[in-house]
């Protein structure tokens, strides 16, 4: 069981590993590019600053998607286990156990 639950904690998502590393590669390269081609044309005090910082924000937030995806992966693989553990639990045989009663040892029931 340590094992499951170890395997579902470390569960990945092909799509969320490529949203994450998309967004932060794509990030920063759209954003230094942005950068580099406003320093080209203008110098650093009238620089517009909004295109590279919303680059960089922009690919923050696909890879804030990636991580998202990829815990929500790990909650369902949990949730699915805990279903499991518990159906199987359900599933067991109940021990019948003899009810032991003091009234029943002045009685000739015993």
């Amino acid at each position: 069981m340590e094992d499951q639950i170890i395997a579902a904690e470390k569960s990945t998502s092909i799509s969320a590993e490529i949203c994450h590393w998309s967004g932060a590669v794509f990030g920063i390269l759209f954003g230094l590019g942005f950068f580099l081609a406003e320093v080209q044309k203008n110098d650093l005090k009238s620089l517009p600053w909004w295109k590279p910082i919303s680059a960089l924000l922009a690919g923050a937030a696909v890879s804030a998607h990636g991580n998202n995806v990829a815990n929500n992966k790990r909650t369902a693989e949990l949730t699915a286990l805990l279903v499991r553990s518990t159906n199987s639990a359900s599933e067991l045989p109940i021990a019948k156990f003899s009810e032991y009663s003091d009234l029943l040892e002045d009685s000739d029931n015993q």
